[in-house]
């Protein structure tokens, strides 16, 4: 498969899901709580995620789907499985802030390696994306620009995070985050981990770390932070930790 026309398929889907977030944003909205008083749905989340997923069935009918707010389609023979989360920093979209985002992934499965992520920010006017091998590019006012993450000299280093929805895990992330800042003059939480790692990735911000973060998240910005050269660290099941920064 050309990875330049799994980008495109990306790109393509993350935009008819951006359109949907558009359409609603500081309008009225119908909200849902799932795990926690703080951890919502709307019904932009599920408009974003049905416009990426007919994108994709349109496009790349085989290939598996899973994404944060409907059940997982299988696919028939798939060559990838996409990843989507419609809208990442759902909070910030229903009190109208703009640091929200739609992410879309595709991983190989033949190979187990992300090989597409587009992260788009429409409120920021900001369009993030990778293919494995290539490079990570940013895409604003219609310029397109490769980012290679913050500047090594930069002294006054900068940590983005996000705490859990867990009032447990959020206690054992503060203490982690006093073990950490004494690296770093300053912490920022801006409520999309997607955007996080992508700042990161563009150098606006100089590492993240996160515990207890989902792989609809991450799983688009963590390969747009490694093809701009950061060292980066996925979740696994025995360890939830999830960082990109700096090559040490």
């Amino acid at each position: 498969m050309n990875l330049d026309a799994l980008l495109q398929t990306a790109i393509e889907a993350a935009n008819a899901g951006s359109a949907e977030l558009v359409k609603r944003f500081r309008g009225e909205l119908k909200i849902q709580t799932k795990t926690s008083i703080a951890d919502y749905v709307t019904d932009a989340d599920l408009a974003s995620e049905t416009a990426v997923r007919d994108v994709l069935k349109r496009l790349r009918p085989n290939d598996a789907v899973t994404g944060e707010e409907y059940d997982a389609t299988e696919g028939t023979d798939a060559a990838y499985r996409w990843s989507i989360d419609p809208l990442d920093g759902t909070v910030n979209f229903a009190r109208g802030l703009p640091n929200f985002a739609v992410s879309v992934a595709a991983l190989d499965l033949a190979t187990d390696q992300w090989v597409v992520g587009v992260v788009i920010a429409p409120a920021l006017g900001d369009t993030f994306l990778a293919t494995r091998g290539s490079g990570a590019f940013r895409i604003r006012d219609g310029k397109r620009e490769a980012i290679s993450g913050p500047p090594v000299e930069r002294e006054a280093r900068i940590l983005a995070t996000g705490f859990s929805y867990s009032a447990e895990t959020r206690r054992a992330e503060f203490q982690k985050l006093t073990e950490l800042m004494p690296d770093y003059v300053d912490v920022r939480r801006f409520g999309s981990a997607a955007l996080d790692i992508c700042h990161v990735a563009e150098g606006t911000i100089d590492a993240y770390y996160q515990v207890d973060i989902k792989e609809h998240d991450w799983a688009g910005a963590m390969l747009i932070a490694e093809e701009a050269g950061l060292e980066v660290k996925r979740p696994t099941a025995d360890d939830e930790q999830a960082w990109a920064k700096l090559p040490a």
